[in-house]
This record gives structure tokens, sequence and C-alpha cells, in this order.
């Protein structure tokens, strides 16, 4: 697995119709927005976006969806054991 050295700053932009690409599970599922009834979409859902794309791309990802795993482990600290050597979990 590859490991960024530096940090990456980016902007995302994106437009949808007819659609809601960031149901706020608070408030029905209804998209959200805010004071000027102008859509928002949260950072979480965006970085849940970025990473379900580099999965598809074939790129490893730590962090992934219960609904878009591509291994069988339940937890991150598997995952983690399974990436890396045993001993260095040994005393953790």
């Amino acid at each position: 697995m590859e490991t960024l050295e530096n940090k990456i700053d980016f902007a995302v932009v994106f437009s949808v119709i007819h659609a809601n690409p960031n149901g706020d599970p608070l408030n029905g599922n209804r998209p959200r927005t805010n004071y000027d009834s102008m859509g928002e979409v949260s950072d979480v859902c965006i970085k849940r976006k970025i990473r379900n794309r580099l999965m598809e791309a074939g790129h490893s990802i730590f962090v992934q969806a219960d609904d878009n795993k591509l291994d069988d482990y339940l937890i991150l600290r598997s995952r983690a054991e399974g990436a890396l050597k045993k001993e260095q979990w040994k005393d953790a």
C-alpha cells in the first residue's frame, strides 16, 4: 500500500439534478440544505464518495463501507493486522 508523504488539498464541485446526494438520517433522509435552501453535502459524504471511486479504480482503501467491502474484516484493527506484520500488534 502506498503512503502519501505530503498533504494534498483539493476542491470538489459537482451538480445534482432531481437527486439526493447526501440525505440527513436525522431528518427522514431528506436532502441537507443550508438556510438559503441550497443543498449541502457533508465532508464525510465527499470522503466516502472519493474512497468508493478509488476502490472501483483498484486502489487499496483502509476505511471501507460495510456495503462496499472488498474483504471479510469486521473491524479496522483486523484489517490493519492483515496489512501489517502481526508482531507490531503483540504489545498494543
